[in-house]
């Protein structure tokens, strides 16, 4: 990535981490500290809604539209931070292994800890972070259910009646499978624009933990 002295945005991670990294990204983000009016509304809402005080980068791609900000922390949360049809185990495990095969690293080491913070064994999580479903470990209807959102993420054209028939028959039900597309695209969305942005990996995965 090549450096612009007006495009930069600090990524400073955990204080025991060392000291903070100052990378370029694609598109200018609109830090904390130039947030005004609305979208410092816009933050404060998030703030409140996730009991933490730092903006993550993918939420401050969103500040040319904060209306547009606040309606994707709503969607998110509605659909993928909480429990639904689908365990957040579950949705985690998707996220990561789309994140993944999207090639996103930002979204894919934020999931991947999420992930582990689900209770996901280090062999899954390091098996869907290297893209080697295989040596997962999950059970047969998991690994289906996630190769399911593989060819959703790859191909979704080619999508049959008969995969769908396959994940009733290994125990899925329906709305559970109509929510695994939906957190499938949401992060086709959301790894896209993480991409197209630039924005780096936290190293949460790595530091084990998520800076407030």
């Amino acid at each position: 990535m090549t450096e612009n002295p007006g495009n930069v945005s600090r990524n400073s991670g955990d204080a025991q981490a060392g000291p903070a990294v100052v990378t370029a990204t694609k598109i200018k983000l609109i830090e904390d500290a130039e947030a005004t009016g609305d979208l410092a509304a816009a933050f404060d809402f998030w703030r409140a809604r996730s009991k933490r005080q730092r903006v993550p980068g993918i939420l401050k791609c969103f500040g040319y539209r904060p209306d547009f900000l606040r309606q994707t922390v709503e969607f998110s949360d509605t659909i993928h931070f909480s429990e639904g049809h689908l365990s957040v185990k579950h949705k985690e495990m998707l996220a990561s292994h789309v994140s993944q095969l999207n090639r996103c690293p930002y979204c894919l080491d934020s999931h991947a800890f999420f992930l582990r913070q689900q209770g996901a064994s280090e062999q899954c999580v390091k098996a869907i972070f290297d893209g080697k479903l295989g040596e997962a470990g999950v059970t047969d209807a998991e690994r289906l259910l996630l190769e399911y959102a593989e060819k959703v993420t790859i191909a979704s054209h080619t999508t049959t009646a008969g995969d769908v028939q396959r994940l009733r028959d290994a125990g899925w039900k329906e709305e559970q499978i109509a929510e695994a597309v939906y957190v499938t695209a949401m992060f086709a969305f959301f790894n896209r624009i993480a991409n197209a942005f630039g924005l780096p990996p936290q190293n949460y995965l790595t530091m084990n933990r998520l800076t407030p």
